[in-house]
């Protein structure tokens, strides 16, 4: 995770990239907002060299591909899926097992696109508060204490 680097969504839906772009203006942010409408151009578009993000925002339910298999497809190249990390759901799908599929695939969240502007500002900006200040541990040994 490159705190600088640009936040990417993968988000098939116009009116709901719309309101995502809406949403992350409101916060100032320095990093690049980057979207991608079509789940097929995702893997190519982040696996290239000088693309190193900073979150990675997907939907599930998008044709031709699907954020599931697409997390799947993300994670099969090692190096990209610690370049896609944190790999984050915002999608619309509440029930209980697409829950269960995103975290068998190692994501780092899962959120309902709740159609309240409100309530998805505050959970935008809780995920980016939180991703900006976990420690970068990448370059660092960690020693465990009993």
């Amino acid at each position: 995770m490159k705190k600088d680097g640009p936040i990417v969504i993968i988000e098939d839906d116009d009116d709901d990239q719309f309101i995502f772009g809406e949403v992350l203006k409101t916060f100032s942010l320095p990093n690049e907002i980057i979207f991608i409408n079509d789940s097929t151009k995702a893997i190519p578009f982040l696996k290239q060299e000088h693309i190193h993000p900073f979150l990675v925002i997907s939907d599930i339910n998008m044709p031709k591909m699907n954020g599931l298999e697409l997390c799947d497809e993300i994670r099969k190249d090692i190096s990209l899926s610690q370049k896609t990390k944190p790999f984050i759901f915002f999608t619309t799908m509440g029930s209980t097992y697409p829950i269960e599929e995103a975290f068998k695939r190692d994501v780092q969240g899962y959120f309902y696109k709740t159609p309240d502007y409100k309530q998805l500002t505050e959970n935008l900006k809780e995920v980016i508060y939180f991703w900006q200040n976990v420690e970068d541990t990448e370059n660092h040994d960690t020693e465990l204490s009993a």
